[in-house]
């Protein structure tokens, strides 16, 4: 009996382990690691333990146990960090991080689950069935990231380094389609099990492969070197005060955190900028009811222009209402006490509000960012003007890791502006992927990327998704000039139904493909 062979008998507990194990083995493959053989051999054993689900009792039940059991292994070892939001206030929320952090990826892996028992259903004996793989788990993904508000997290596209030369394909498909791409060709080894050659289906898996390649080294080749000050665009210096959320939200560390802001505006890295840009919630309080604070930011601000975000309020007979803002300061708006606003419009379960909320509440549970209730959700996303600059797509923490979030700026806006709260996620894995994360964004929508991150990275990236000024760890700035080269990309332009193009060529491909005289080992 071959390892292949043994390892498709596993059942029960053990069965159960080889597959949450191989799940968490393809985290190795995202950032900040960016193995790509790491998810190669896991996305592979997934394939090849689904292959023993059609030979036994109950396929369909089996199909979806075995893809769960590896999608809650891939999602906790990927997402684990989440716990550490609940350690910020933790007399308030710590006893509910366990449930939190094994609940979210239970919940995640059912569409993977329904994937599962989905291909089981149309699986055949031929090798083409990999492309029917494929489409099926990357359909998945596409219903992961849009119901129940959505969560594309770490989607399997995000294995390729930002900037490298395979990520670059997101810019002519976007990142469901580099993933089902990516599942179809990192899953391929396991034909080498098959009983015959499987050369047509190998070699489709080989050209989308070179085609990738050969797009990613055309794209960067014309993309010139990376240099801080060779943009046309305004100087950018974005930035953090370098502390952690839990420090932040202690009342004894208010005039700490404080000062230190203000300070940065003095700070001889910001002092020639022509744009300072500070993380989202930089303040400890509501900073437009905060005039000394205000006051003392226009003293220092001369006239450069300062993003930062902070939550805001409003009065309504129903009770006072609070946003997710993001605000630009400048001499004009500062005088006339009317800042230009983006709110965030969409907001985080469980964080920002609390879904099926009289059920939560009844249990005791509430919301992480609460003021008195819940964050009221912005309008639809649009551009932003900020003084100096061409119009930008602002992104506020979790928006960015939306694809197509805001379509409308195709065309009109010339930069993405993303404001981030990284300490939440403490110094895990999170920040990092986070940022990879923001960067996809840059390389799908063909604009440059100015990113503050509090407890994270802080950059100036290019359309490439290359990094051209970064800052991490403590109080400091990411610097440069912003390149104006912005060209709006096919994904930019045409969003997701190239999505749906892809499928459908997938699909065709495998009846093209389907060698019927193939079968692999039972």
């Amino acid at each position: 009996m071959s390892f292949v062979d043994h390892l498709q008998r596993q059942r029960g507990v053990v069965g159960f382990v080889i597959a949450v194990a191989l799940g968490a083995l393809g985290v190795f493959g995202h950032a900040p690691f960016h193995i790509w053989p790491a998810f190669c051999v896991s996305i592979t054993g997934l394939a090849l333990l689904l292959e023993a689900c059609p030979k036994g009792p109950k396929p369909l039940r089996r199909g979806f146990g075995v893809a769960w059991a590896w999608a809650f292994g891939y999602f906790l070892a990927g997402m684990f960090w989440v716990g550490n939001a609940f350690l910020v206030d933790a007399d308030k929320f710590a006893v509910l991080m366990p449930f939190a952090v094994t609940a979210l990826p239970a919940v995640l892996a059912v569409f993977w689950g329904i994937a599962g028992a989905v291909y089981i259903k149309v699986w055949r004996a031929d090798a083409s069935k990999l492309l029917l793989f494929a489409t099926i788990f990357a359909v998945a993904e596409f219903a992961r990231g849009h119901l129940f508000t959505g969560l594309p997290w770490n989607l399997p596209a995000y294995i390729w380094k930002p900037g490298g030369l395979l990520s670059q394909a997101s810019a002519l498909v976007g990142p469901y389609s580099l993933s089902a791409a990516t599942l179809f060709v990192l899953s391929a080894p396991m034909l080498l099990f098959a009983h015959r050659k499987t050369v047509r289906v190998a070699a489709f898996a080989g050209f989308i492969a070179i085609v990738g390649l050969a797009f990613g080294a055309i794209r960067l080749e014309h993309a010139g070197d990376v240099e801080p000050m060779a943009g046309s665009g305004p100087l950018i210096a974005a930035g953090q005060g370098g502390f952690t959320q839990k420090e932040v939200w202690d009342p004894s560390n208010a005039s700490r955190v404080t000062q230190t802001y203000l300070d940065l505006l003095t700070d001889p890295r910001s002092q020639d900028a022509d744009i300072v840009v500070w993380p989202e919630g930089a303040f400890p309080y509501l900073l437009m009811e905060q005039p000394e604070v205000v006051g003392a930011i226009d003293a220092r601000l001369g006239q450069r222009t300062l993003v930062t975000g902070s939550i805001r309020r409003s009065a309504a007979p129903t009770g006072d209402r609070y946003w997710n803002s993001l605000f630009v300061l400048n001499a004009a708006t500062l005088q006339s006490g009317a800042p230009l606003v983006y709110d965030k419009h969409h907001l985080v379960p469980f964080g920002e509000y609390l879904p099926l909320r009289p059920v939560f509440r009844a249990l005791g549970i509430a919301s992480l960012v609460a003021y008195d209730g819940e964050m009221t959700p912005g309008a639809a996303p649009a551009t932003l003007a900020v003084s100096g600059a061409p119009l930008a797509d602002p992104r506020i923490c979790y928006e960015i890791i939306f694809p197509s979030f805001n379509p409308g700026a195709a065309g009109k806006a010339k930069w993405i502006l993303n404001v981030s709260i990284d300490a939440w996620y403490g110094d895990l894995l999170g920040p990092d992927q986070h940022y990879a994360t923001s960067r996809s964004r840059a390389i799908e929508t063909g604009m440059p990327l100015v990113r503050a991150a509090s407890g994270g990275w802080s950059a100036i990236v290019d359309r490439y998704g290359r990094p051209i000024a970064e800052h991490k760890n403590g109080a400091g700035y990411a610097k440069a000039r912003l390149p104006l080269d912005a060209t709006p990309t096919p994904y930019g332009r045409f969003g997701e139904a190239l999505f749906l193009i892809f499928l459908i060529v997938l699909i065709v491909s495998s009846f093209v493909l389907r060698q019927k005289s193939i079968d692999f080992k039972s």
